[in-house]
């Protein structure tokens, strides 16, 4: 799966703030022209955009390495019963973040058990992050009914993502949606860098890894306008770091052995600092 859907949420919600506002203009002065409908349009798709998931989804990158027949590993993902471990706004937000990629590895291999424990961990942290206005009232049921239809879970969760990060901008806490991302980016890496222990001798793992780079480089952008904020500076920080051992072979297309081990070696220390 290579694409990202439009939630059917965001959009609903732009256009009836987009017809509430037109509604409203007009009333208030009725000199005033009608908005085109060439500019309500354009309006439409900008908040769409605006408040879209703007990565890789999590699913595209545990697909690869179920792709490329990599095992899936029992024990390789954060604990799901530690979810109510968590007490402060920013580890919450990057477990949730870890726990979306580890909710993705569990149903790309159609391990139910694992799925109802990370779906489980998930609740948690939306509850204490006050995310539940984002989500259905039957996710659970829905999740539970399809636990044998994988393309229907895969959809099921990618729209419960998405809807996340659109609720978390909505709300104007844009720094609590980058932890998220921040978080499942780096458990994607993670997952990708630890399912071997040959990273660096098969190819197809190599291209998993620089698949991630972009992603990786456009959450640093992002971010980059909150780096001195006292929520986000340190998961920033990360991030960058990441970013900068991609960059040591800028422009080619593979890795170096050296790469790969230092990625490996950072990923580890990170995932542990955030859920210890």
């Amino acid at each position: 799966m290579r694409k990202t859907s439009t939630y059917k949420l965001v959009s609903l919600a732009v256009l009836l703030a987009l017809f509430a506002g037109t509604i409203s203009s007009c009333t208030g002065n009725k000199k005033e022209k009608k908005s085109d409908p060439k500019v309500v349009e354009e309006a439409i798709k900008e908040e769409i955009e605006e408040y879209s998931y703007p990565i890789v989804s999590a699913f595209e990158v545990t697909s690869m390495l179920n792709e490329i027949e990599a095992s899936y590993i029992v024990g390789i993902t954060n604990d799901a019963e530690k979810a109510g471990s968590y007490f402060s706004e920013k580890d919450r937000a990057v477990n949730l973040g870890i726990y979306t990629a580890d909710l993705a590895y569990a149903t790309t291999y159609n391990q139910k058990v694992d799925v109802q424990s990370y779906f489980a961990a998930t609740e948690t942290l939306v509850r204490e992050l006050d995310l539940t206005g984002a989500f259905d009232e039957e996710l659970p049921e829905k999740i539970e009914a399809n636990l044998d239809d994988k393309d229907a879970l895969v959809e099921i969760i990618t729209e419960m993502f998405q809807n996340a990060y659109s609720y978390l901008n909505q709300q104007g806490r844009t720094e609590v949606s980058y932890l998220v991302l921040s978080g499942t980016v780096i458990e994607g890496l993670y997952l990708t860098t630890h399912i071997s222990e040959n990273t660096f001798q098969n190819p197809k793992l190599i291209e998993a890894i620089l698949f991630q780079k972009e992603p990786l480089m456009k959450l640093e952008s992002m971010m980059a306008e909150y780096k001195d904020s006292e929520l986000l500076k340190d998961v920033y920080v990360d991030i960058v770091e990441i970013n900068e051992i991609y960059a040591m072979e800028e422009g080619t297309t593979s890795m170096t052995k050296d790469q790969v081990e230092k990625l490996t070696d950072l990923l580890t220390k990170m995932r542990n600092k955030f859920t210890r």
